[in-house]
C-alpha cells in the first residue's frame, strides 16, 4: 500500500519553510496485456499525491469495471478503495477520505483477514489524516498503533517501519515538539536511504525525510547543521525524480530557507529564485508552494539589503497564504504576516506594525492546531516586542509567559527564538523598575548564546552568522546595562554582538605567532589550508546545487568529507604540539579594565549596536567610558546611508566634480555620534569603530562634525567643511585588545608589490565596460576585457623605493597566480596589491571575493587569473600590513556579507597584521599618492599607520591642483584595519 507522507505539516514558521512536498509520480499507464485483477491490485502502490485529481479518476474508472465483475478478490478491493481515500486526501477531501478508511478498517478488524504491513500502513494513513485535521490526540492514538503494528509485520529496518516513525515525528511536530520529532526522522531517513538504495523503490523518501529533518533542525535552533540534509535532499530529489517533482522543488527551497536562517543570504538567492521559477511553471498563481518560496526571496532580499525589494515578495506571499485553505499549512500566514509587520518597523511605521502583529497573532490562534503552534508563539514574541515598545508592558507580560513556556519545551537553549522571548520579559521587568535584576538574569539568559559563539567547537564560518543572529539580543542586553550604568556589561555585550568574521581570523594569527616551532607553523598551515578549501567547497557546492548540477555536487560531497577528516586530524595534532592551543584559538571578548588598560590617551574606540529601536553606542577611552542611544528607526538610518553613498557614486561618475550630501553626512554624524559621545572622544585623535551590516561599509572618514556651509558643489566649500578626518584618524579594530607584539623584529623593512595585470585597454570604471564579466562570466578570457590600470606599477614601484634593499615586483605578465603562490611572501612585512578587486557573488561564476592578476594562456585550477579568498588564506605571510589599492576590497564574501569579511579575513588569516582597503573604486592618480604618502608617514617616529592615512587623505582634500581632490569619492576610499 502506497504511504501517504503528509510532509506538509512541516511548513515551518520560517520564511521559505518546507511546503507541500507530496510524490508527484507519473500515473502509470495499464498494459493491455494485464487484467483486471492485476488493474486493481496495482492501484493499491499507486502514487496518488503528485497528481491526485487524475489519480482518482483512474481509481474510480478501475473500481466502476470492478464492481460489474466476478473474481476479484475483497483485499485488493479493500486496498484500491485506500488508495481512493489517499486521492482524497491529497485533494483536501478530508471528510470523504476519513470515512473511506473508517468503513476498510472496521472491515479489516472483523477477523476475516490476517494482520499484514499494509494494513498497518493503513492505520498510520488515518493518523497522517487525523495529523492534518489538528485533532492530534487522534493522530497520536493511531500512529502509535501503526508503529507497534508495522514493528510486528514488517520489522523495525522496513522502509513500513520509516514511514511509522515519520508519521509520529508529524504528530511531534504539530504538538510543538520538534526536538522529540528529529531523532525519529533521522531514523526514518536512514532507513529509507538503505530500502532505495538496495531496491531503487520508494526513492521520493530520502528528499522528503532529509528536508523534513532540515526543518526541524531550523525550528529546533540548529540552523547550521540543516543545511546538509536539506542539501543533500535537492541533490537526492533532483537525480531521482527530476527537477519538476514537487518533492525537489521542496528540497530546493528548504535548502535556501536554511541557508537564509544561517545568513548565507548571498547563496541563498540563486537557490531560492530557481525554486521560484519551478513553482510558477508548475502551479497556478495562488498555489501556497508559491507562496513558500516568494517569503524565502523576500527573507533573503530583506536580510541581504535590499528591503523595499523584498517587500512586495512579502506582501504576495501573505495574501496567498491568508487566503489559502490547505489545512496542512493554515498557520503560515500568521509568520507571513510578520513579516510585513516586521517591515513597517523597519520603515518607522509602529501603529501599522503593531496591527498587522495582532493580525498575525489571530490568524495563528485562529487556524492552529495547537496554542502552542511554532507560528503562534513566534507571534506572541514579536507582539509582546511591539507591545512593550508601545509601553503596554501588562499586555506583553502574559503572552511572553506563555511564548517562553512552550520554547522551553521544543527548541535548544541556544535557540535565538527562544531567548528573544525570555530577555524581553526582562526588558519589562527593568522598565517597572527592576533593572540590576533584569540585567543579571540576562547575561545568564544569554549565557547558552555567547557559549555557542565562543566554543572553539563551533566552526569558525558559523561565528559571523551566529553573531548576526544573536545581534539584536547582546544589543538588548546592553541596553539593559546602560539602564543599570554598567559598563564593562554593556562592552562585552556590543563585542559580542559585533563578533564577526575578523576577530575569528584573528586567532590564527596569534596561533602562527605562539607557535615556536616549524612542526607547529606547518600543522597551522595545513589547517588553514584545509580550511580554507572546505569554506571555498562549501561556497560552490551551494551553487552546483541551485544550477542543478547533482553529480557534480556529489563529488564535492566527498572532498568535503575528506577535508573535514582531515581537519579533525589536524585538529589533535595541532593540540599536541601547541600548549594552550584551545585557549589561543577561541574568540574572547576583551574586559572593559584590560581594553582600557592597554589604551593610550589619544585614543578611542567606539562600539555600535543596532535594532528596531535604533543605535546603543558606546565609547571608550583610557580613562573614561559614555554610552548612549539613537532612537532612529533602521530605514531612516539605511536612507541617510544610502544619501552618503549616493553623493560617492557620482563623485566616482563625475571625477570628484560633483556635489557632495554634506546635510546627509552631517545628520548621520548626530545620529552616530550622540552628545555623550561626541564629549567622550573629543580628545582622542586616535578613533577605533567597531560595528556591523551597513554601518561597517560607511566611510567615518567623511562625516562631518559641523552644520556645513556654502554650496555642496563648491570645492572651496568642501575643503572648509569640517570633516571627521579632519580632527581624528579613523581606523576598524581586530579586535577590543592590541595584537600581540611580534616575537622578533626585523632589522629592516621589506616590501613585496604586486600587480599591473596584463589586461585590456584602460577605461574608467573598469567592471562596467567588461561585457562578459558584466554577464556573470569570469574566465581567463572575460577578465582579459577588464581595463588595465596604467598608474598601477608606477605606484608598486614609488612605493617600492621607499625601501632599502631589493623590493619582491611581480608586475605586468610577472604578477601571475603561480609566481605569487610560488614568491617567499613571507619575507615582507609590508605586502602591496595595486590591481582590481571582485566582489564574491557580484558575478555568476565567483562564489568568493579575489584579485585579478594576469589572465594564463590557459586556464587552470592552479592559474585561473583570480587569486581568490581561499588561496589568499594558504598564503604564507608575515606581513605587518597589506595594501590593497584596488576596486572594493573592504566587501565581504558576497553582495550581503559583512564588509571586511572577505579579502579582509584571508589576509589576517594568512598572517598580515593590518590591511588597507578600500570602500569604493580608487583613480589611479590618487591611489598611487594616498598608498605612498601613507606609507612613508606610517615610517615617521610617533606616526601611527592610521595617522599616517588621515594626513594623506587632508593632503588630497587640500591639494587645489588634484582635479575633484575636495569631494570624499577622491580622497576618503580607503579605510584602515588592524592596528
Amino acid at each position: 500500500m502506497v504511504r501517504m507522507f503528509c510532509v506538509a505539516a512541516l511548513a515551518v514558521a520560517i520564511p521559505g519553510a518546507v511546503s507541500a512536498a507530496e510524490a508527484n509520480k507519473p500515473v502509470l499507464a495499464v498494459s493491455p496485456a494485464r487484467t483486471l485483477a492485476d488493474e486493481v491490485r496495482a492501484l493499491k502502490t499507486m502514487d496518488t499525491a503528485g497528481k491526485p485529481a487524475e489519480a482518482l479518476a483512474k481509481i474510480d474508472a478501475v473500481l466502476a469495471r470492478a464492481a460489474k465483475a466476478k473474481g476479484i478478490q475483497r483485499l485488493d478491493l479493500i486496498y484500491a478503495e485506500a488508495s481512493r481515500a489517499n486521492a482524497l486526501f491529497w485533494l483536501d477531501r478530508y471528510d470523504e477520505a476519513l470515512g473511506i478508511y473508517h468503513r476498510l478498517e472496521a472491515e479489516l478488524d472483523s477477523g476475516k483477514y490476517a494482520m499484514t504491513p499494509d494494513r498497518a500502513e493503513l492505520v498510520n494513513n488515518i493518523g497522517s489524516l487525523y495529523s492534518s485535521l489538528g485533532k492530534l490526540d487522534e493522530a497520536t492514538r493511531y500512529k502509535a498503533r501503526a508503529l507497534e503494528l508495522t514493528a510486528q509485520t514488517a520489522g523495525k529496518e522496513s522502509i513500513e517501519y520509516a514511514s511509522a516513525l515519520y508519521g509520529m515525528a508529524l504528530v511531534d511536530f504539530r504538538r510543538g515538539n520538534p526536538l522529540k520529532a528529529i531523532p525519529l526522522v533521522r531514523e526514518a531517513l536512514r532507513l529509507a536511504r538503505t530500502h532505495a538504495d538496495l531496491t531503487g523503490d520508494d526513492v521520493e523518501q530520502p528528499a522528503i525525510f532529509g528536508l523534513s529533518l532540515a526543518a526541524l533542525l531550523v525550528q529546533s535552533g540548529d540552523t547550521a547543521s540543516s543545511i546538509e540534509p536539506a542539501r543533500e535532499a535537492a541533490i537526492y530529489a533532483e537525480s531521482h525524480l527530476g527537477e519538476d517533482h514537487r518533492v525537489t522543488m521542496a528540497a530546493l527551497n528548504q535548502l535556501g530557507a536554511s541557508l537564509n536562517d544561517s545568513g548565507l543570504y548571498a547563496q541563498a538567492i540563486p537557490v531560492i529564485r530557481r525554486t521560484l521559477d519551478l513553482r510558477i511553471k508548475a502551479y497556478p498563481a495562488d498555489h501556497p508552494d508559491i507562496a513558500f518560496s516568494l517569503s524565502a526571496l523576500g527573507f533573503a532580499l530583506d536580510n541581504s539589503g535590499a528591503k523595499d525589494e523584498a517587500l512586495p515578495f512579502y506582501e504576495r506571499a501573505a495574501t496567498i497564504f491568508e487566503k489559502n485553505n490547505d489545512k496542512n499549512n493554515l498557520t503560515i500566514a500568521a509568520t507571513a504576516t510578520g513579516q510585513v509587520a516586521r517591515m513597517a518597523a523597519w520603515r518607522g511605521d509602529k501603529a501599522l506594525s503593531l496591527a498587522l502583529r495582532e493580525k498575525a497573532l489571530r490568524l495563528g490562534r485562529e487556524r492552529s492546531p495547537s496554542p502552542e503552534h511554532p507560528d503562534v508563539i513566534l507571534a506572541e514574541v514579536n507582539l509582546a516586542r511591539e507591545l512593550i515598545s508601545n509601553g503596554r508592558l501588562d499586555d506583553a507580560a502574559p503572552l511572553l509567559a506563555h511564548a517562553n513556556a512552550a520554547f522551553e519545551k521544543r527548541s535548544l537553549d541556544s535557540n535565538a527564538r527562544r531567548l528573544a522571548g525570555r530577555v524581553f520579559a526582562e526588558d519589562i521587568a527593568a522598565r517597572k523598575g527592576d533593572v540590576s535584576g533584569a540585567l543579571a538574569r540576562t547575561a545568564t539568559i544569554l549565557a547558552p548564546a555567547r557559549t555557542r559563539l565562543l566554543d572553539r567547537a563551533t566552526p569558525r564560518a558559523e561565528v559571523t552568522r551566529l553573531a548576526e543572529q544573536y545581534h539584536f539580543l547582546f544589543v538588548q542586553h546592553a541596553r539593559l546595562a546602560m539602564q543599570a550604568g554598567d559598563a564593562a556589561q554593556a562592552f562585552e555585550a556590543l563585542q559580542l554582538a559585533n563578533l564577526g568574521d575578523l576577530q575569528s581570523a584573528m586567532s590564527s594569527f596569534a596561533l602562527l605567532r605562539a607557535s615556536g616551532t616549524p612542526d607547529a607553523v606547518e600543522a597551522t598551515r595545513r589547517y588553514q589550508a584545509l580550511a580554507a578549501d572546505g569554506a571555498r567547497l562549501r561556497r560552490t557546492l551551494n551553487a552546483q546545487v541551485a544550477a542543478g548540477n547533482g553529480e557534480v555536487a556529489e563529488d564535492i560531497n566527498r572532498q568535503l568529507a575528506q577535508i573535514d577528516a582531515n581537519l579533525r586530524v589536524e585538529d589533535a595534532r595541532l593540540a599536541a604540539l601547541i600548549p594552550g592551543y584551545s585557549a589561543q584559538t577561541a574568540v574572547e571578548p576583551a574586559s572593559l579594565v584590560a581594553a582600557q588598560k592597554a589604551m593610550t590617551s589619544g585614543q578611542a574606540m567606539v562600539l555600535y549596536g543596532q535594532d528596531e529601536e535604533g543605535l546603543v553606542v558606546l565609547a571608550i577611552t583610557a580613562q573614561h567610558t559614555a554610552i548612549a542611544s539613537s532612537p532612529i528607526a533602521p530605514r531612516a538610518l539605511l536612507n541617510l546611508e544610502k544619501r552618503l553613498r549616493g553623493s560617492i557614486d557620482l563623485g566616482l561618475a563625475n571625477a570628484g566634480q560633483g556635489a557632495f550630501d554634506r546635510k546627509a553626512a552631517w545628520e548621520l554624524y548626530q545620529v552616530l555620534f550622540p552628545q555623550p559621545i561626541r564629549d567622550a572622544i573629543e580628545s582622542a585623535p586616535d578613533l577605533r569603530i567597531l560595528a556591523m551590516g551597513s554601518l561597517a561599509s560607511l566611510p567615518f572618514a567623511a562625516l562631518v562634525t559641523q552644520a556645513p556651509q556654502g554650496d555642496d558643489a563648491s570645492a572651496q566649500a568642501l575643503r572648509r567643511t569640517r570633516w571627521l578626518a579632519v580632527d581624528h584618524a579613523v581606523s576598524v579594530p581586530l579586535g577590543a585588545l592590541p595584537l600581540p607584539p611580534r616575537q622578533s623584529a626585523r632589522k629592516a623593512q621589506t616590501f613585496a608589490g604586486i600587480g599591473a595585470p596584463v589586461l585590456g585597454k584602460p577605461v574608467q570604471l573598469a567592471t562596467r565596460s567588461a561585457p562578459l564579466l558584466r554577464s556573470g562570466d569570469t574566465s581567463a578570457t572575460a577578465l582579459r576585457q577588464l581595463a588595465s590600470l596604467p598608474g598601477a606599477e608606477d605606484e608598486l614601484r614609488r612605493m617600492a623605493s621607499a625601501f632599502s634593499g631589493q623590493p619582491a615586483l611581480l608586475i605586468g605578465r610577472d604578477a601571475t597566480e603561480t609566481a605569487v603562490k610560488a614568491a617567499p611572501l613571507e619575507q615582507a612585512n609590508v605586502l602591496a596589491f595595486a590591481t582590481h578587486g571582485l566582489v564574491g557573488g557580484a558575478f555568476r561564476d565567483l562564489v568568493e571575493p579575489a584579485l585579478v592578476l594576469t589572465p594564463p594562456d590557459v586556464a587552470t585550477e592552479q592559474d585561473d587569473g583570480l587569486l581568490t579568498a581561499s588561496e589568499i588564506a594558504k598564503l604564507r605571510l608575515d606581513a605587518d600590513w597589506v595594501i590593497l589599492s584596488a576596486c572594493d576590497t573592504s566587501a565581504g564574501d558576497g553582495e550581503a556579507a559583512p564588509t571586511f569579511s572577505g579579502l579582509a579575513r584571508a589576509f589576517v588569516a594568512a598572517g598580515a597584521r593590518s590591511l588597507l582597503l578600500s570602500h569604493w573604486p580608487v583613480r589611479d592618480d590618487v591611489a598611487s599618492r594616498l598608498t605612498l604618502d601613507t606609507l612613508n608617514g606610517a615610517g615617521k617616529v610617533a606616526v601611527s599607520r592610521a595617522e599616517a592615512l588621515r594626513r594623506a587623505q587632508i593632503s588630497i582634500l587640500r591639494d587645489a591642483k588634484v582635479p575633484g581632490g575636495a569631494h570624499p569619492a577622491t580622497w576618503a576610499p580607503f579605510v584602515l584595519v588592524g592596528n
